[in-house]
Parts: C-alpha cells; sequence; structure tokens
C-alpha cells in the first residue's frame, strides 16, 4: 500500500498561479466585449471568478480521494455511460455559432467534449493496466479502444469540433505507445487520422479556408488571414516588457476570441515576450512534475492516468501557442487555466488535481 503524502508543490503552486493570473488576463482580455455585451466591462471576469471557484472545488475534490477508485469496470462503465449521453444530448441542444456544443443549464452551460477528454484518458489508463500483458491482441486492447475513443470522436467530431476530435486521438495514441502498442498498430491509426483530417477539411469549405491560409500566411490579411493577422500585430506590439496588464490595444474589437482562443496573443501584448516565456516556462515545469508523477507512480494506472492528465494540459496549450503565432492551422481550442470558458477551466483544474492524487502517492 503506498503511503500517502504532500501532493507536489511545484504542481499546485504553478498550476494555481496559472489559475489566478487567468483571472486577471481573463479581466483584461473580455473587458472591451463585455462593455459591449453588459454594459459593465468587468461583468465577465466576475464569471470567470465564479468558475474559477467551482474549478477550485472540482481540484480539491479529484486530489482527496483514492485514485484507483476510478480502476474499476463498473465505474469506468458509469463514466462512459454519462459521457457518451452527453455528447448525444448536445446534438439536440439549440445550436450556438453554428455549432452544437453547450448543454443550457439555466444560466450555465457545459461542453460534453471537455468531460469526454478526461473521460479517456481514464477509460485508456483502466483498459492498458487491465491488458498490459494482452497490449498487442487486437481484440484486447487496439479494437476495444477504437470502438470508444473512436465512437466518442465521431460524436464530438459532428457538432462540429474537430480539434477537441483531434485531442481525443492524440491521447488516446500517446497513452498506447507508452504502453509499447506495437508500431503496426500505431501506423494503421495514424493513417486513418490522415486520412480522416482530410475528409474533414475537404469537406467543410471554412477548414479549408484556415487551412489555405495556414499555407499562405500573408495573403488576404483582411479576410481569410484576419484573425492571424491581429495576433501577429498584438504580440509584436508588446515587445519585450509588453504594454502593461490592460493596455493592449488589440483586443479592442481587433482581435477576434481575444478572452478566449487568442487569449495568448493578449498576454504576448500586454506582458511581452517575458510574459509569453514565462507562461511557456511554467506550462514547461507542469510537464516536467507531472511526467515526474507519472514515472514515480506506485502503480501501473496512476502512471497512465498521470500521463494523459500531464499530456491533455501540456498539448492543449502547446496547441494554442501555436495557432496563436500561425505555426499551426487557426482552430478553437482555449489556453488551459487562462481562456475564459468556465467548461475548459473546470475541465483543467479537475485534471489538475487527478494529476495531484497521483503525485501524494508517488513513490
Amino acid at each position: 500500500m503506498p503511503r500517502r503524502t504532500a501532493p507536489d508543490r511545484s504542481l499546485f503552486f504553478a498550476a494555481g498561479l496559472l489559475a489566478i493570473a487567468g483571472l486577471f488576463v481573463v479581466g483584461s482580455a473580455s473587458s472591451h466585449v463585455a462593455l459591449e455585451a453588459t454594459g459593465d466591462p468587468s461583468s465577465m471576469m466576475w464569471r470567470h471568478m465564479f468558475h474559477l471557484a467551482l474549478g477550485f472545488g472540482g481540484w480539491l475534490a479529484a486530489m482527496s480521494f483514492d485514485y484507483r477508485r476510478l480502476a474499476q469496470g463498473r465505474t469506468v462503465a458509469l463514466l462512459l455511460g454519462i459521457t457518451v449521453t452527453l455528447l448525444l444530448v448536445v446534438l439536440a441542444m439549440p445550436a450556438a455559432g453554428g455549432a452544437h456544443r453547450w448543454i443550457w443549464m439555466g444560466p450555465l452551460r457545459f461542453q460534453p467534449s471537455e468531460l469526454a477528454k478526461l473521460v479517456t484518458i481514464v477509460f485508456m489508463a483502466y483498459v492498458l493496466t487491465k491488458k498490459d500483458d494482452r497490449i498487442d491482441d487486437p481484440w484486447a486492447v487496439p479494437i476495444p479502444c477504437a470502438i470508444v475513443v473512436g465512437g466518442m470522436m465521431l460524436l464530438v467530431f459532428i457538432e462540429p469540433d474537430l480539434g477537441s476530435a483531434v485531442m481525443l486521438a492524440l491521447l488516446a495514441t500517446l497513452m498506447a505507445f507508452a504502453a509499447g502498442l506495437s508500431w503496426r498498430y500505431l501506423a494503421g491509426a495514424g493513417a486513418v487520422g490522415v486520412v480522416g483530417f482530410a475528409f474533414a477539411v475537404l469537406t467543410e469549405p471554412y477548414r479549408m479556408r484556415r487551412v489555405l491560409g495556414y499555407l499562405d500566411p500573408s495573403g488576404d490579411v483582411q479576410g481569410l488571414n484576419f484573425q492571424l493577422y491581429q495576433s501577429i500585430i498584438a504580440l509584436g506590439n508588446g515587445g519585450i516588457t509588453g504594454t502593461g496588464l490592460g493596455q493592449g490595444q488589440q483586443k479592442a474589437h481587433y482581435l477576434p476570441a481575444a478572452h478566449t482562443d487568442f487569449i495568448f496573443s493578449v498576454v504576448g501584448e500586454e506582458m511581452g515576450l517575458l510574459g509569453t516565456l514565462a507562461l511557456l516556462a511554467t506550462f514547461a515545469l507542469i510537464f516536467w512534475r507531472g511526467m515526474r508523477a507519472a514515472m514515480r507512480a506506485p502503480d501501473r494506472f496512476g502512471f497512465y492516468l498521470a500521463l494523459g492528465v500531464t499530456n491533455l494540459i501540456v498539448l492543449q496549450a502547446l496547441i494554442n501557442m501555436c495557432v496563436c503565432l500561425g505555426l499551426l492551422p487557426t482552430k478553437g481550442l482555449p489556453l488551459p487555466f487562462i481562456s475564459y470558458g468556465g467548461s475548459s477551466l473546470l475541465s483543467s483544474m479537475v485534471a489538475m488535481g487527478l494529476l495531484l492524487n497521483v503525485s501524494r502517492r508517488s513513490n
């Protein structure tokens, strides 16, 4: 029985610092949008603070119980059942912005795709632990994982939310790779992924426009590449030390989604290169300590759980930053702990709670 110790302090303070810093960044980035929508420039910041309080509650709850209780077939089946049900229900919800991504509950709304990311990690950790000695048996691991994860990916893709569907695929693939799954299965999954991505791009004109804009970033800056162009301007305006918190200009209806998908650009403008490097260094610290917790986990389930959660947080952060820098095609994935959005923030906080849970029992 592994002894229970204090959680990893570096992880705790790094994630806590990001969450608190995100409150102030959201307050600045959302001020113009909030003023136009409600007449109060701080209204979104107060709403984000409410989400942050819920997130800390989820963080503490996820950190306090014995994570090995998740490694039970009934628990995994229940989580999968709830997630798939919510992914089906959301398709019947009214569309917002042309997509069925949110379940509305009075004044609150929730994205089931965020829950699907966490449940994918728990499911993969359970299967890889139980079938560790039959990792290359197609009916033990590859086929069941492809059916379950692929089914959730399909439902998320239909919303449509290609970015979250890709995240599910990346998480499952990385965890299977760490478990030692044969290269032929990984290569097959990669080939299917490439074909699926090509299909998704070719069948939706707006996705094709984004890819074309990525391939020619200097063209059509008033139309096709408007978001990227404004993002680069924001990052350039910041220089080394930034214009100061609240003093950025691009968020004033120049930079679309400044408080959500492109909040990293606001950080770059108002806190400069030093601010963006500090943000990157904090996520690097989370990656190091998260992988350390995984390698020192007392059991295989804890290893896979910590591995999946660490990659969820860090990969999503890197993808968001790369989009803002023009290194990847434009896609709406939030920056963990920083971007405005209750579902994303709550998911990140619960994920960090699970990671700290494993670190409390690490050798």
